[in-house]
């Protein structure tokens, strides 16, 4: 596996969409904390660097997803993945190579955005106002989050030969993943009443009411369950520092990392290579 890693790396530092995207991570990384900046001179609201800092959650899915299936698309596109396979190369070493680059990709991108932000966020918003043992976890979950990303997107990569198709399933499924965080988000948030318009004896008055889109009991605990495991669930409680769960977050993303590797080596070993 150590020949195809090198030769992957030596690819990857002629891939102009893994510097593209590196720098728009390091460029949204010094853009965030400039607007907070801006933001507190206009408003005399306090920002810290607090605010923003886990943001690239939101979009590094999207990102990873662009990168994985053009790096690996390319591969299928200029037959190199077919030649590995002749020349004796095996089809588990070859799946797993380039998800280790994947995975290696996604972190440093992570990591462009956060050192960019450190950089420009201390200076101008200060340092974190929330306990370092937090940060630490937050950082913790992102990172495995942008891995459990690029093993996702590794997946649909590697079954499927057609660059162009996988490019649109991959940008697409990231964008439907954080819409269904956000789904799970709004489910969990209603409210248990809401304040309605009722007919009483002096007339009408607005009075508290059951919320019928309330979850309790086991409805409650199932969604909560699904808004921790899907990824886009993670992202938006990273980025909003509102995660009940933070310890679980990265477990979860090693559950997916784990099953989205499993189930690619097995049908990529009986894929049949054109």
């Amino acid at each position: 596996m150590s020949k195809l890693l090198s030769a992957g790396f030596i690819r990857l530092r002629k891939d102009k969409i893994f510097w593209i995207a590196l720098i728009f991570m390091f460029g949204a990384g010094v853009f965030f904390p400039v607007m907070r900046y801006i933001d507190m001179q206009k408003s005399g609201y306090i920002n810290n660097i607090d605010n923003g800092f886990f943001a690239c959650a939101l979009f590094i899915g999207v990102v990873m997803a662009v990168f994985c299936s053009l790096f690996i698309g390319t591969e299928y596109s200029d037959g190199t993945i077919r030649n590995k396979v002749v020349i004796g190369q095996k089809r588990t070493s070859i799946y797993l190579s380039n998800l280790i680059i994947c995975a290696l990709v996604s972190v440093v991108m992570c990591a462009a955005f956060f050192i960019a932000y450190l950089c420009i966020g201390i200076p101008l918003l200060g340092f974190f106002e929330m306990d370092i043992k937090q940060v630490l976890l937050f950082t913790l979950a992102v990172f495995v989050l942008a891995i459990a990303f690029a093993s996702i997107f590794t997946l649909i990569s590697m079954l499927n030969h057609n660059k162009a198709i996988t490019a649109v399933v991959c940008i697409l499924l990231a964008f439907l993943l954080l819409f269904a965080g956000a789904q799970f988000n709004k489910m969990l948030n209603e409210p248990e009443t809401n304040m309605g318009l009722m007919m009483t004896d002096n007339g009408q008055e607005y009075q508290e009411i059951p919320n019928p889109n309330y979850l309790e009991g086991g409805e409650r605990k199932v969604v909560q369950f699904l808004y921790d495991f899907v990824p886009g669930g993670q992202a938006l409680q990273c980025v909003s520092l509102e995660a009940n769960n933070i310890t679980v977050l990265p477990a979860y993303s090693l559950i997916i990392i784990v099953l989205t590797t499993g189930f690619g080596v097995f049908f990529f070993k009986k894929k049949e290579l054109k």
